[in-house]
């Protein structure tokens, strides 16, 4: 019988305002913000002190608006040359530690220690790694510890800073049913309302709420991935080096500068179905998704978010890159460019259906047929004569 995987989910805290804090000693215990100086004070909130967060400050807010809450803010230019250096030691000093490592973003990582672990204690080699990092790069972060990549990752943002936390798959019902549902990874800005809206308040509610108003809202597929989290289910694969510097793009510029939110979402899609359609002609699916903005000034903003299940599916690219749209457009702004990202790319893993008795039959063969008319009409036309693209959901419909 195999021994339970141990992961750590290491997380760094405030990574880009750690950073400047490591090159500049004197910003240590003030409150400051990265992002970028705009004389209107429009910038964007890129990453705030946790002294600056007891005023309020919150990632993706406006300069101006952090300003009225904290007026002492300092606010920091942007130096994402530096920070990609800072993310290059952090990763290089955890593949020293294990070599089964994944790196989730910039400021974060998965570290299977189950070997580590037969030698060093899961808790003090965790010590020893944060000390390191403070120590030795002037970077805090969190470390999660669980059975599978989910558990860590909730176990991680149980504590902030300088956090250790172990959540085991026995200790779910104490510690990740409570949650408010917001705080479940993988649940969306856009999504957490409609939950509640059926009832789902926290992450234990997802095992009382009836299944189909819960597959209504979010789909089949996913309604029963989020309850398997819930129980406390999640991937230990951890997917080592595949997915370095692979990425997928598209874009679009306007010829002039677009106010208009709702244009901006229609281009999104048709760049969703582009991005989608180059993942499938290379057979990968994306593990995160990125938004590109370009403004008149010519000032550029990429902001991305990792996905709980890795897809290649237009229609869950759109959603994620709409999310992130709405979370950093303002009233007034101007946008040149929209583009669409899609990184950290792996081979999508085969599959076998399983079945239960919540499932709808006739869904599963008509998406099943679907996918054999695709297969030989491209097989007859060639790969570009048909594709699946983005569909809107009306209310009605949802």
């Amino acid at each position: 019988m195999n021994s339970p995987k141990i992961i750590f989910h290491i997380d760094m805290n405030c990574f880009f305002a750690s950073v400047e804090r490591a090159e500049n000693k004197e910003l240590v215990g003030k409150p400051i913000a990265v992002a970028h100086q705009d004389p209107l004070y429009r910038g964007m909130i890129l990453s705030p002190s946790y002294e600056a967060r007891k005023y309020g400050v919150r990632t993706t807010m406006l300069v101006r608006d952090a300003l009225l809450l904290c007026h002492g803010l300092i606010i920091v230019e942007p130096k994402m040359r530096l920070y990609q250096e800072y993310s290059r030691r952090f990763m290089e000093y955890l593949e020293s530690v294990s070599p089964v490592i994944e790196q989730a973003s910039i400021d974060e990582a998965y570290l299977d220690v189950t070997e580590n672990s037969k030698t060093e204690h899961p808790l003090e080699l965790a010590k020893r790694i944060q000390d390191h990092l403070l120590t030795e790069l002037g970077l805090p972060c969190s470390i999660g510890i669980g059975p599978n990549k989910f558990l860590a990752k909730m176990a991680s943002n149980m504590k902030k800073p300088l956090g250790i936390t172990v959540l085991r798959k026995r200790e779910v019902d104490k510690y990740l049913w409570p949650l408010p549902i917001e705080e479940m990874y993988g649940i969306g800005k856009k999504t957490a309302p409609k939950l509640r809206e059926i009832g789902v308040n926290t992450i234990g509610d997802l095992l009382k709420v009836d299944f189909s108003k819960l597959k209504e809202i979010v789909g089949q597929a996913y309604a029963n991935a989020l309850i398997s989290r819930a129980q406390g289910n999640g991937s230990t694969e951890i997917v080592v080096g595949e997915s370095d510097f692979q990425s997928v793009s598209n874009a679009h510029t306007f010829d002039n500068p677009v106010f208009d939110l709702s244009l901006l979402k229609e281009t999104l899609k048709v760049i969703a179905n582009t991005v989608s359609h180059r993942l499938e002609q290379q057979d990968k699916e994306a593990q995160t998704v990125g938004l590109i903005i370009k403004y008149p000034n010519f000032r550029q903003v990429t902001r991305s978010k990792a996905l709980a299940k890795p897809t290649a599916e237009a229609h869950r690219i759109y959603d994620v890159a709409e999310e992130i749209l709405e979370e950093m457009f303002h009233p007034g702004d101007q946008i040149r460019l929209i583009g669409i990202s899609a990184t950290r790319l792996i081979k999508p893993k085969a599959e076998m259906k399983q079945i239960t008795i919540f499932d709808n039959l006739s869904e599963i063969e008509k998406e099943e047929a679907i996918k054999k008319l695709l297969k030989n009409l491209k097989a007859n036309f060639g790969e570009t004569s048909i594709n699946r693209g983005y569909y809107y959901r009306g209310k009605d419909n949802e």
